[in-house]
């Protein structure tokens, strides 16, 4: 398994540009597009634990930068193809081989709805972090030289992951979609630290993948409206997967919405996680300072056969002034009820409060505070602060 960095390095099928920089058609009617986004913060962050560093940093936030190409064929027979390939460089003074591949995938649409095949965001997990602010942030999860920070992956919302996969769409029908999965089988779930440190259990439901007699399976249900002066959205989604050869089968499932009125913006979410690990998994500390005498990203053997149980929830509320300016602030909470927690159940919760700020289409500037508690361990209390901003193209 890579590094937990790797793990983190969560972004969002959204990020492309506002618009394409560079859109060329042939003679026959092909196209293609070039897009992507460059990110850069300041961030200083306090570690509230004993020994740990403060730690100052000039890096990217929960998201690389991405480089993407579009391809669109002319509709023939009904039928509209095209595809999609990014790259997600990072601009960390550790990430010189940070060029990560993420995205590779075509998709057939037509009157039937939409096929999609390669590799591309998950269904389960991808409406909760496009939702939370922290996409456009930093969140938690700094320092280690990682490629990204976690924003608030495995403290609010489990992790979508990037996953090969043949997916199916249905058509808009008043607003409501479904869309159901067949995915590459997933890596067992493992977790960060020990003793009430962060369970990251969501962190790795699949990033990577491993040789199973089985897939893993994704579906989701979603309904998106409009009224004068609002919108909203709902969710449902789900994964399930059999593991045979653990404890718990993994079986995970989100429900969430968003509401906007008269420039005030809405989100609820609440997920519900369960899955076995066994000893090879291991267990991997996040805290920069060190988790209970365990290096960051150092892996130690976790339990044979460990049954790993959480749920999360995040409630975020904001303004947005003159359409340009969102002033955002969330409240997020994890429970970890799995075998080894510490008193049946372990607690995280995480606050953070940001400015994102729209120059034009194509500048964003961002300043940001999250403060992360953790009940049983102050390992990972944190106080984050971050300023910088996004490029679009």
């Amino acid at each position: 398994m890579k590094k937990l960095v790797l793990a983190s390095m969560v972004a969002a099928a959204a990020v492309a540009a506002p618009a394409q920089a560079v859109t060329v058609m042939a003679e026959d009617g092909w196209t293609l597009g070039v897009s992507g986004s460059i990110n850069q913060f300041a961030v200083f962050t306090e570690n509230d634990a004993a020994g740990g560093e403060d730690i100052r940093e000039v890096r990217d936030g929960l998201l690389p930068a991405f480089l993407n190409f579009d391809l669109k064929a002319p509709t023939m027979n009904g039928l509209d193809l095209a595809a999609h390939i990014s790259f997600s460089p990072g601009t960390n003074s550790s990430s010189y081989d940070a060029f990560e591949q993420r995205e590779v995938y075509f998709t057939v649409d037509g009157s039937f709805g939409q096929v999609l095949m390669g590799k591309a965001l998950g269904l389960y997990g991808s409406h909760n972090i496009l939702t939370e602010q922290t996409l456009y942030g930093v969140g938690y999860g700094t320092g280690g030289n990682g490629e990204t920070t976690l924003g608030g992956i495995a403290l609010g919302y489990d992790y979508a992951a990037w996953r090969s996969q043949i997916r199916y769409t249905t058509p808009d029908m008043n607003g409501f979609k479904a869309a159901f999965a067949v995915v590459d089988s997933s890596t067992p779930s493992f977790r960060l630290g020990a003793n009430g440190n962060l369970p990251a259990s969501s962190l790795d439901t699949g990033a990577g993948g491993s040789d199973t007699d089985d897939f893993r399976y994704e579906a989701d249900l979603s309904y998106a409206g409009a009224f004068d002066g609002g919108s909203y959205s709902a969710w449902l989604s789900g994964a399930m997967e059999d593991r045979d050869d653990l404890a718990e089968d993994l079986q995970q499932w989100t429900v969430g919405g968003t509401l906007k009125v008269a420039g005030f913006e809405f989100m609820a979410q609440y997920s519900d996680s369960e899955d076995g690990t066994s000893g090879s998994a291991g267990t991997t500390c996040l805290a920069a300072g060190g988790c209970n005498g365990t290096a960051f990203g150092a892996v130690t053997p976790a339990s044979a056969s460990e049954k790993l149980e959480w749920d999360q929830y995040v409630i975020q509320a904001g303004y947005r002034f003159a359409g340009t300016t969102l002033v955002s602030a969330n409240y997020s909470e994890l429970e970890d009820k799995s075998s080894s927690a510490v008193d049946g159940a372990d607690e995280s919760e995480r606050i953070t409060l940001g400015v994102y700020h729209d120059v034009n289409s194509n500048l964003k500037l961002v300043a940001e505070y999250t403060k992360v508690e953790n009940d049983d361990s102050d390992v990972l209390d944190q106080d984050i602060f971050a300023i910088g901003g996004f490029m679009f193209f």
